[in-house]
C-alpha cells in the first residue's frame, strides 16, 4: 500500500512497519488495548510487552488501558461496546469471556460474542498459601481443613467466577471441605493479603511473579496442575499425586487478544496477521518469558476458534461441577 511522507511523520512509525498494516486497518489514531486486572499484574505485563509491536504494525499509538471490576466483565463489555473496527483489541482470558457470563446475573454477553485471535501464553495453575500455613502439599492441606484446628479457612480469587475461583470451588466440593472465597479485584491485591496472611491460600497460575515470591519465602507452593513436577517448583507434586482429592483434571489458564465477535472477516484475518507477526517478534517474546509466561505456537484463524469453542465447553463443564450460583 501506498503511503505518503507526511502521512509517515504524523504517524511517527518507520516507512517498513506501515507498510505492512492492512489498508482497512491501518491509521493515525490511538489503539485502545484493554485489560481487565490492575496495572502491575502478569496479565498487564504481557499486554504492555505485545503493545508496542501491535501498535506498529497498526500504524497507530497503542495504549494499554485497566480497567478492573466484576471479574473483568466491565473491560469485556468496553470491548464489545467499541466499533468493531481494529481499534479496541481486548488481552484477556476465559474468565472474562467464558466464566463470568455464567456466574454472574448482570452479564449479558455471551462466548460466542467474542473471537480469540492468537494466544499470548498458556500457563498451568498451582495452589499457593501464606508461608506459615501448617500444610506443606495438598493432601496436608485438605487434613488440615477436615481438622479445623485453625478455624474456618479462607482462599482468594480475582473475581466471583473467575477461574481460579472455579477450580478452587471444585477441589472444595470433591473433597467436602469448606473454605471462605475472598474475592478480589485483582492478582496483586490478593497476593498482598495471602502474603499477608490475610487469606490462608489461592489457586493461581504459575509465572515469574509468584514464582520469585517463592523463592523469597513469601508464599509456598502445594501442588501443580500440570501433568509433571515443573522445573519451576520441582518440590511441588501435580494435583494427580495427590491421594486425599480425587482427580480434579489438569486445569490451565490463557491470556490471549480477542476482538468481538461482529468484525468483519476481512478485518479479522488482517488483524490476525498483525497480531501473529507481533507475537513473534523477538522482543515481545523476550518480555513475556521475563514474565514467565511462553508465546504458544502460533494459530490459524480456524485453529484458534476451534480452541476457543472446546475450551468453552470445558470450562461450562468445570462450572457445572463446582455448582457455583450465579450471583
Amino acid at each position: 500500500m501506498t503511503i505518503s511522507r507526511r502521512a509517515i511523520a504524523l504517524s511517527g512509525m518507520g516507512a517498513a512497519l506501515l507498510a505492512g498494516a492492512p489498508r482497512a486497518l491501518a491509521g493515525t489514531g490511538t489503539l485502545t488495548i484493554l485489560v481487565a486486572q490492575p496495572a502491575g499484574g502478569v496479565t498487564d505485563v504481557f499486554a504492555r510487552a505485545v503493545a508496542p509491536a501491535l501498535g506498529q504494525g497498526l500504524g497507530r499509538v497503542a495504549v494499554v488501558e485497566n480497567v478492573a471490576g466484576a471479574s473483568g466483565s466491565i473491560a469485556a463489555n468496553r470491548l464489545l461496546a467499541a466499533v468493531p473496527d481494529g481499534s479496541t483489541l481486548f488481552v484477556g482470558s476465559p474468565s472474562e469471556t467464558v466464566l463470568a457470563p455464567l456466574t454472574l446475573r448482570a452479564v449479558r454477553y455471551k462466548p460466542t460474542d467474542f473471537r480469540l485471535l492468537g494466544l499470548i501464553n498458556d500457563s498451568p495453575l498451582a495452589l499457593y498459601a501464606r508461608r506459615d500455613l501448617p500444610a506443606n502439599n495438598l493432601d496436608e492441606l485438605i487434613a488440615l481443613a477436615r481438622k479445623g484446628g485453625e478455624g474456618p479457612m479462607s482462599y482468594g480469587s480475582t473475581g466471583q467466577g473467575s477461574l481460579f475461583h472455579l477450580v478452587t470451588q471444585t477441589l472444595l466440593s470433591a473433597t467436602g471441605i469448606q473454605a471462605t472465597h475472598v474475592p478480589y479485584r485483582g492478582g496483586l491485591p490478593m497476593l498482598t493479603d495471602l502474603q499477608g496472611g490475610v487469606i490462608d491460600f489461592a489457586v493461581m497460575p504459575v509465572d515469574a511473579l509468584l514464582g520469585s515470591m517463592v523463592a523469597g519465602g513469601k508464599l509456598k507452593v502445594l501442588g501443580v496442575s500440570s501433568a509433571r513436577r515443573l522445573e519451576r517448583f520441582p518440590a511441588a507434586a501435580t494435583f494427580d499425586e495427590s491421594r486425599a482429592a480425587p482427580a480434579i483434571g489438569r486445569p490451565s489458564i490463557w491470556v490471549g487478544l480477542l476482538v468481538p465477535a461482529a468484525m468483519s472477516e476481512s478485518a479479522s484475518v488482517q488483524l490476525h496477521k498483525i497480531v501473529t507477526r507481533a507475537l513473534g517478534n523477538a522482543d515481545v517474546r523476550k518480555t513475556i518469558g521475563a514474565a514467565g509466561g511462553a508465546v504458544p505456537l502460533p494459530m490459524s484463524l480456524l485453529d484458534a476458534a476451534r480452541f476457543y469453542a472446546a475450551d468453552t465447553l470445558k470450562l461450562q463443564a468445570l462450572a457445572k461441577a463446582a455448582q457455583v450460583e450465579p450471583m
